[in-house]
């Protein structure tokens, strides 16, 4: 009987560690560069180094865990919106026209992601990536400027989530995106293949 007594409440008192999920909502400030290129500055009336070489905005998504086992299947998809402006440099020697409107670059995408997380459900590392589909609108800025057409767009990257109580979460992740040039068409003069990694940082939900 003493032996029952002292083996059961050390029974009871071993919790199996809790697995990633079941879901997760991310709110983020985000950080990005941006490839730039003479490609895609020209047609818009402006040079590579009028245009933003890094931009600000926002990301935040929704991801649940169907597939919850040592390593976790998470789906799930991001809105990422980023943005900036470029202050035109001095004017050129001889230069009779010198622009005074900032160059503009800005981003919007809806991206889909499988991730493959690792850990217990008080902090996990992940990473994934996806197909989706963005918008990009580049040239002077105060001038009317539209977004694109839709860009298929590629993201990978991962990240890792820390929980600092048993619902809310420090999360720090880098991504890759990668949006698929577009030809010349009527209302739009195209874009070449444009690349961005974003640095986003802020907290997670459950």
């Amino acid at each position: 009987m003493s032996v029952c007594l002292l083996v059961c409440p050390a029974g009871a008192l071993a919790q199996p560690a809790t697995l990633p999920g079941p879901f997760v909502l991310d709110a983020r400030g985000a950080f990005s560069t941006v490839g730039r290129s003479e490609e895609l500055a020209a047609p818009r009336g402006l040079t590579s180094g009028e245009l933003p070489k890094k931009v600000l905005g926002l990301d935040v998504g929704a991801h649940f865990y169907p597939l919850r086992r040592k390593v976790t299947v998470g789906l799930g998809a991001s809105l990422l919106m980023v943005g900036g402006t470029q202050t035109p440099g001095p004017p050129e020697e001889g230069a009779v026209d010198a622009p005074v409107t900032p160059g503009e670059f800005r981003v919007r995408a809806i991206v889909p992601q499988v991730s493959l997380n690792f850990g217990s459900g008080r902090g996990w590392s992940y990473l994934g990536g996806g197909l989706g589909f963005s918008q990009m609108k580049a040239g002077r800025a105060e001038s009317d400027l539209e977004y694109s057409p839709q860009l298929l767009t590629l993201n990978v990257g991962g990240g890792a989530r820390w929980f600092v109580s048993e619902h809310i979460a420090f999360n720090i992740e880098g991504r890759y995106y990668r949006l698929a040039a577009k030809d010349l068409e009527a209302g739009y003069v195209g874009n070449p293949v444009v690349t961005m990694f974003v640095l986003a940082a802020g907290l997670s939900f459950k």
